[in-house]
């Protein structure tokens, strides 16, 4: 009986862990724009729609924006506060979510269809999480229209919350352009 739970527990949370690393990054880029004629970059303010201050503070602005830092410089972009090609704007949002898949376990009774697991009583039911949502532009300074956007969402975790955005971050940032 306990390994049977052990194994359903180690299934649950290889599920979870498998479905928060396939968040799928969403790219689109303005096709008639010539990239390789940007190469400096400066900030706009950011567009963050969070409530909770664990997921909202200025930590979080200054690494998101650090981070997509080091990915522009490493791709030959620089910073120019005074005369940039790009402006950089991002976006964040944040919203309490169900799952649709099981989570945690139901400990009803026995019978069947209680669950996964007939005659065992160990199910899943639904779970409530919190879904983020990082969106970066980049936006040409000249005409002040957006060229470029990259953005994902997932579950988010304050306890995993800077190394959720530096991978989310550096996921976005592998499909910007490059010059």
């Amino acid at each position: 009986m306990k390994a049977v739970m052990k194994k359903t527990m180690l299934i649950w949370v290889m599920g979870i862990v498998a479905f928060a690393s396939k968040a799928q990054v969403v790219t689109n880029a303005d096709h008639g724009v010539n990239f390789r004629d940007l190469h400096t970059f400066a900030w706009l303010n950011p567009d963050i729609q969070v409530r909770n201050p664990l997921f909202n503070n200025e930590l979080i602005t200054r690494n998101i924006e650090n981070y997509v830092n080091n990915a522009l410089v490493t791709k030959g972009l620089k910073i120019d506060n005074q005369t940039p090609d790009i402006l950089l704007k991002f976006h964040t949002y944040t919203e309490n979510a169900i799952s649709s898949m099981g989570g945690y376990p139901m400990w009803g009774g026995w019978g069947f269809n209680r669950g996964f697991f007939p005659f065992t009583g160990y199910g899943y039911g639904p779970y409530q999480y919190t879904k983020g949502t990082l969106v970066i532009d980049a936006i040409d300074a000249r005409t002040n229209k957006l060229i470029w956007q990259g953005g994902i969402s997932g579950s988010i975790n304050a306890a995993k919350i800077q190394r959720t955005i530096y991978k989310g971050v550096n996921k976005i940032m592998k499909k910007y352009p490059v010059s």
